[in-house]
This record gives C-alpha cells, sequence and structure tokens, in this order.
C-alpha cells in the first residue's frame, strides 16, 4: 500500500511539538481527489490543517482507511501557511514538500483573502477556499523492505482543495486556544468519529538484532 510509504516518510519529517500560541487560529479541511494518468498511487481521505492566521508552520491531520479501520495521523511544522503580494494583490498560500527519502510529494494550494478571522480586536484576512494540486512519486529503488505484490514504483496527481472551517476557527479564537490547543482539539474530534491513530514501526535493521548462535 503506497500511502504507508508517504507516511513513512511524513512522519518522519516532522515529530517536533507544536509551539503554543496566542495569535489567531485557522483551521481548513482539506479534501484531495486523484485526477490525470497515475500508476500504483493511492492517496489520503481527507486532512485537515491548523495554523497561525497570519501565516506560520503547518500542522496536519491526514486521514486514510487501513482495511475496514480509519485512521490518522499528525504531522506538525510541515510546510506552512503564508501570503505571497505583487503589489496590491494578495494571495494566501499553503505549501508543504517531502523531498528527503522516499517518495518525493508536494502539497500546494493557492487563494484570494475574502474573510475576515477576529480574536479580541485584531482582525486578519484570510482565504476561504484555496485549490491546488498534491504530487508523489518515487522508483522505489532503494526500499527497506520487499514489495510482496510485485509492482514497483509509483506517481500520481490529486486535486487540493482547502476550505475555511468557519465554526471551527471562531470558536478556536473566541475560546482563546492556541494552535497546540485547537490542533488537540481536532484529533480528538476525529477520535470520536470513530478514527485511530496510526504508529508507524521503525524498520529494525538485521544485522542489528541478537547474534544468531
Amino acid at each position: 500500500m503506497r500511502i504507508l510509504i508517504l507516511l513513512t516518510i511524513l512522519l518522519g519529517t516532522s515529530l517536533i511539538s507544536i509551539q503554543s500560541s496566542s495569535a489567531q487560529v485557522v483551521v481548513y479541511k482539506i479534501d484531495f481527489e486523484q485526477e490525470g494518468d497515475s500508476i500504483n498511487y493511492s492517496f489520503y481521505e481527507d486532512g485537515w490543517l491548523v495554523a497561525d492566521a497570519t501565516g506560520g508552520p503547518a500542522s496536519w491531520v491526514l486521514t486514510f482507511f487501513e482495511g475496514p479501520l480509519r485512521r490518522y495521523i499528525t504531522i506538525t511544522d510541515f510546510g506552512s501557511l503564508f501570503y505571497a503580494n505583487q503589489g496590491s494583490k494578495v494571495r494566501a498560500v499553503i505549501s508543504a514538500s517531502a523531498s528527503n527519502g522516499t517518495p518525493q510529494t508536494t502539497f500546494l494550494a493557492i487563494g484570494k483573502p475574502s474573510q475576515s478571522v477576529r480574536k479580541q480586536n485584531i482582525k486578519v484576512e484570510v482565504a476561504s477556499r484555496l485549490e491546488g494540486v498534491t504530487s508523489s512519486a518515487d522508483d522505489e529503488s532503494e526500499l527497506p523492505f520487499n514489495i510482496e505484490d510485485g509492482n514497483k514504483g509509483f506517481a500520481g496527481f490529486s486535486k487540493m482543495t482547502a476550505l475555511l472551517q468557519r465554526n471551527r476557527t471562531d470558536d478556536a479564537n473566541s475560546n482563546n486556544l492556541s494552535v497546540e490547543e485547537t490542533f488537540a482539539d481536532l484529533t480528538a474530534y476525529l477520535e470520536r468519529r470513530g478514527y485511530t491513530p496510526f504508529i508507524v514501526e521503525e524498520p529494525v535493521d538485521p544485522e542489528e538484532g541478537d547474534d544468531v548462535p
């Protein structure tokens, strides 16, 4: 299952804790829809992103099915939400890339700021919708395990749409929650819906195992 390879690399990119923040919080729901040609490619069911509304490191919850089980993984400080400008033109951007190891995966979505996020007397303009693509590919020539089904290498694209979660964003800011607290609340919500965390086990090097007499 190619998505598990991606999980390993994404988890390896960032396992540090989210830093608490008193700034505005923004929450996006992310949908993925496969498009274009692909081979041996599968991707996430959907996801969530939490960040400082003014811009900063992004923290993700990504969901997928493992057989009949509904799973989620959390990835903190993976990529960022930022605002690019060209004169008076401003665009919100979600960008993240796992380029070291297997596989090479990118997330990119862009949207026009159109709604206000308020916390106390401070207001920030954020995008209500960002659209873009994800891509993932690898030749799987250096896998730490064998592929039992005989298929090797994968590549594919998915359309990525991030929608502002107005109620969840407003609740976080009205309750003065930090990014960290909002993220914890989100994972608790998924667990109430029946999702369980996916834990990646580190591969064991046979040379580091017990000596055979």
